[in-house]
């Protein structure tokens, strides 16, 4: 069993940002050194600007698009190169939204709203445990989990990559959030990290199972890996030996550099639903499926590490630009495509029943509001926009 030191024995004094954008060109800048987590807020009104969708002389049969797109946050919130998008179903006016290039969120509360009002925060030790964050999905314990383009580029400073990286586990509690373990050198406590496991490096996007199982997509190996934290080792801990790591290594799915491949979860069948985006193809995975194969080598965690075959995937539709956002809503599945900037609506077998053309200059994460709205995240722009009818 191989094992890695403790990360207080690995940062030095001082933290700064991870080496290097996996991908630069989103037309937002680092954020810089920082000994000190960030937490601004903002009064963070929407801005109200709207752009009109060019008039094709079709209305959409898909309630989710619509014509006008609104302007909800911006750079000037703190997003900074914003990927991924989430509402807290806990709390759900509570919209989170995951920044690469600061290693952090920015929370909107009451979005789109003459009340709304954000508030930017980064873990002290987010530039390990949220590197380049790429994709983000929220559990039912009051917890979320987030998955980073990151090779762990960065512990004692700049430093040639080791892949001690994965998905990790955090709260979703703002007492709790960036506020405790903040203190560095480390007092006892990481930051407010739940939880992490080590095996899928350049983890490109997440989806949610139950309790502290989450799905992923691992760049790196090109497969895609359940990991269960089962119980957190509470905040800022480093205690992983419980974690169960599932492989399927027969499902191939293919990074592409900068765009997150997004999932989504079926609850009700089991299916899960994949953004192949090097592959250019929207997958669906029976998670009942496949034969365990026993234990695979090269575990970082003392985590129980195993292999999966032979689970049934289906290819639903190919010949996609880059899909990357993916959201399930009323027995459809909406998939945005980086190349294009376009969403497309698909029934559940794969059939394309409506596509909407946006603004976008690189559309990435999707989700739907809770008024059963479509909203997304424009990594070029630093924006995230809400589509009205």
């Amino acid at each position: 069993m191989l094992s890695r030191p403790s990360l207080s024995l690995l940062l030095s004094f001082a933290v700064a940002s991870c080496g290097g954008d996996p991908n630069p060109g989103d037309g937002a800048t680092s954020s810089g050194t920082t000994d000190e987590p960030a937490t601004t807020t903002s009064a963070s009104e929407p801005t109200g600007t709207t752009t009109e969708a060019p008039t094709t002389g079709e209305a959409h049969v898909v309630p989710e698009f619509g014509a006008t797109f609104v302007v909800i946050g911006t750079a000037e919130d703190g997003l900074n190169a914003v990927r991924d998008l989430e509402f807290n179903p806990a709390a759900p006016d509570q919209l989170w939204t995951f920044n690469m290039l600061s290693h952090g969120v920015v929370i909107y509360f009451a979005p789109g709203t003459a009340q709304q009002t954000s508030e930017e925060r980064i873990d002290a030790y987010g530039q390990h445990f949220m590197a380049y964050v790429s994709s983000a999905a929220f559990g039912d314990l009051d917890t979320f989990a987030t998955c980073q383009e990151s090779r762990n580029e960065w512990n004692v400073g700049p430093q040639d990559p080791d892949d001690f990286m994965g998905p990790a586990l955090w709260p979703a509690d703002l007492e709790i959030f960036a506020k405790v373990g903040q203190e560095f050198p480390p007092n006892g406590q990481e930051g407010s990290h739940l939880d992490m496991l080590h095996q899928s490096p350049l983890c490109m996007g997440i989806a949610h199972e139950a309790g502290n199982a989450f799905w992923a997509f691992d760049g790196m190996h090109g497969n895609i890996v359940r990991y269960d934290f089962q119980a957190d080792h509470g905040p800022g801990g480093s205690d992983h030996t419980d974690g169960i790591i599932t492989r399927y290594t027969d499902v191939t799915v293919t990074r592409v550099g900068n765009i997150p491949g997004h999932m989504e979860l079926d609850h009700a069948t089991g299916m899960l639903y994949i953004a192949d985006t090097g592959g250019g193809r929207l997958l669906r995975l029976d998670t009942a499926t496949g034969t365990n194969t026993g234990t695979l080598p090269g575990d970082w965690d003392g985590a129980e590490y195993t292999g999966v075959e032979g689970a049934d995937v289906q290819v639903l539709a190919e010949g996609l630009d880059e899909p990357s956002g993916l959201a399930l809503h009323d027995g459809r599945i909406l998939v945005s495509e980086h190349g294009t900037g376009d969403i497309i609506a698909f029934d559940l077998d794969g059939k394309e029943i409506d596509r909407m053309t946006t603004p976008a200059k690189r559309i990435m994460g999707i989700t739907i509001g809770p008024a059963g709205d479509l909203w997304y995240a424009d990594a070029g722009a630093n924006e995230i926009v809400r589509v009205d009818p």
